[in-house]
């Protein structure tokens, strides 16, 4: 029998309560706090109903299986089938019948709006008429897209039950991070930047942009470099750590960079990459994966681990792939929140993703108002706002450059001023 922790018993229970008077519901909640056990719950305390689950990949699928058979050994779902949603999108294209089942389940069902997965969805869901249609998702809006509401479309804004990722950190259900932002790379930003100042006519104002490029150089050169900032956090010689690159050739450029990164932690770096679409069938990623060593392990991946996969006792991610995507931030920093390794697993931000996503400020206050909230029901929270540590590495150059950009461009706009952060980065040797 499948036990769940309180959170997901009551996420269950308003799941099923809900089902009995709609055919359509979903649960809302952060990546790592246990989905795929609600599905297998529903499974198990079904066995006459036939279940289909749709998700992104057969390996996110095996890897949940094999967790599962730690959770309840000896239980060997035989009325799940799963279905990939490339699988659903290409039977839809031929033609071909959709698996008949009773209950139709949507894993990160944000992918359902995607223009081709979609097809594949709809196609399942008119083969199947009378099925239920279930759906569990971290982040049901789709940013990128408008900011669709996945939860609205498909499940008429049935959401059973509903998780922020602020909400899971104050009640202990997925640990803190220590989040420390830093910035790796912009060589040619300061030339850039004094050439474009050489070319001010006006001697006041040549002047006094100057100055302020003076002093930023000088902050610069001060700053500590990546290496210092990540030994300073980084303490556990033989940790775990997951490296999100942007594509293949910034990854090889990145495992060049390894000792210059890591070696103040540990000279002795065991370094893997999964660069392909199946990152299980990858060598490098189980190896990963079964490395227990007195090494620091290191692997550098694109996109393979953003959803869905997890692997135990990672200790810390590296974020050195920008991105405005909220749901690929969540999901990146979701392989360290539920990873179950340290205590409290350190994210370092070297692209400032952190800031461009909404900034320190706002998930604070989100935090703040569900502490606030839960309190005056007469909850205590066993964390508190303050538990959240953020380490802004590169503060003060970060201020002198936006003061410079702003006072050389007034009219610059946000996404250049965004831009330009993400580019600012240390002279002298690599140094911030």
């Amino acid at each position: 029998m499948i036990d769940l922790y309180p959170h997901n018993q009551k996420a269950y229970t308003a799941l099923c309560d809900m089902l009995a008077q709609s055919n359509r519901a979903c649960i809302v909640q952060p990546t790592g706090t246990g989905k795929f056990v609600i599905i297998a719950k529903m499974v198990q305390d079904n066995p006459g109903k036939r279940f289909l689950l749709l998700g992104t990949n057969e390996y996110m699928f095996s890897d949940q299986m094999a967790n599962l058979a730690h959770i309840a050994p000896g239980f060997k779902p035989g009325n799940l089938q799963f279905m990939t949603y490339s699988a659903a999108m290409a039977a839809a294209k031929a033609d071909k019948d959709a698996p008949h089942c009773d209950v139709i389940v949507a894993d990160e069902f944000h992918h359902c709006g995607a223009p081709e997965w979609s097809k594949g969805v709809l196609h399942v869901i008119e083969g199947n008429p009378s099925a239920k249609l279930v759906g569990f998702s971290a982040t049901p809006i789709r940013y990128s897209d408008n900011g669709r509401n996945m939860a609205d479309e498909m499940f008429d804004g049935n959401i059973a039950s509903s998780m922020g990722l602020e909400e899971a950190w104050l009640d202990g259900i997925l640990p803190i991070p220590k989040y420390i932002i830093a910035l790796y790379d912009a060589p040619k930003e300061l030339g850039n930047i004094r050439v474009s100042i050489e070319k001010v006519k006006d001697k006041k104002k040549h002047s006094k942009f100057v100055k302020r490029y003076e002093e930023l150089r000088r902050s610069l050169a001060e700053a500590s470099g990546v290496d210092e900032v990540i030994a300073r956090h980084l303490t556990k010689q033989n940790a775990k750590v997951v490296v999100f690159c942007p594509n293949a050739n910034r990854l090889r450029d990145f495992m060049l960079l390894r000792r210059a990164w890591f070696g103040r932690v540990n000279r002795d770096i065991h370094a893997y990459k999964t660069i392909s679409a199946d990152p299980y069938g990858s060598l490098d990623f189980q190896s990963f994966k079964e490395d227990e060593s007195d090494s620091l392990k290191v692997l550098y991946c694109i996109n393979q681990l953003n959803e869905a996969v997890h692997i135990k006792g990672i200790d810390a991610i590296v974020m050195v792939r920008p991105t405005k995507s909220p749901i690929i931030f969540h999901q990146q920093l979701g392989r360290v929140l539920s990873s179950g390794g340290n205590q409290t697993p350190l994210v370092f931000d070297l692209c400032n993703n952190f800031g461009s996503l909404g900034g320190i400020m706002g998930m604070q206050e989100r935090m703040e108002r569900t502490y606030e909230a839960k309190t005056a029901h007469g909850e205590k929270p066993p964390y508190e706002p303050k538990d959240f540590q953020v380490i802004d590495a590169i503060k003060d150059p970060r201020e002198l450059a936006e003061e410079l950009r702003d006072a050389m461009n007034p009219k610059v706009s946000i996404e250049e001023k965004i831009t330009f952060l993400e580019e600012v980065a240390a002279q002298n040797g690599g140094k911030l």
